[in-house]
């Protein structure tokens, strides 16, 4: 008889506290979604703009090498290249390409006589601040891109 009392009486609880929750809870998720799409887009446009670069920077040959025909007997052949003018025009054309406002970084740059490879980086901010976590370390963030380009000889 008592559990038949229980069944029968009607909850009468309000859903605005939950309706609130959810609201909430999708409008941090909404903001989380913002952050990620346009960190994905700062690491494309980084890739971008560094593959530009060194893929310029890979047009300075060595000419005394290239015409000494260095690799002339190996089964890949690479055309050689000034390293010195390679990094000169790279870091030059990094440096000349902001992001969003924000300064590029050349962390690391190598060069053999054959290959290049780079390392890029850029301190960026997220358009959107979530609720309730405001954290100072949750603002900013760092994105690196590694690049890099060869000189593969193809003969006509």
């Amino acid at each position: 008889m008592a559990i038949t009392n229980i069944y029968n009486k009607k909850s009468r609880g309000s859903l605005i506290p939950l309706s609130l929750g959810f609201f909430l809870i999708s409008m941090c998720l909404l903001f989380v979604s913002i952050n990620i799409s346009s960190a994905y887009s700062v690491k494309k446009e980084l890739t971008n703009i560094g593959e530009a670069a060194i893929n310029k920077a890979a047009q300075s040959i060595n000419l005394p090498a290239y015409y000494a025909q260095l690799n002339q007997f190996s089964s890949s052949k690479k055309v050689p290249l000034d390293c010195r003018q390679a990094s000169s025009t790279f870091s030059d054309l990094v440096r000349s390409s902001p992001l969003y406002g924000k300064k590029l970084e050349i962390e690391n740059f190598q060069c053999n006589l054959f290959e290049l490879a780079a390392i890029i980086s850029v301190n960026a901010q997220f358009p959107l601040e979530i609720p309730f976590f405001n954290l100072a370390q949750f603002r900013n963030f760092d994105i690196r891109s590694k690049i890099g380009a060869s000189s593969v000889y193809i003969p006509n």
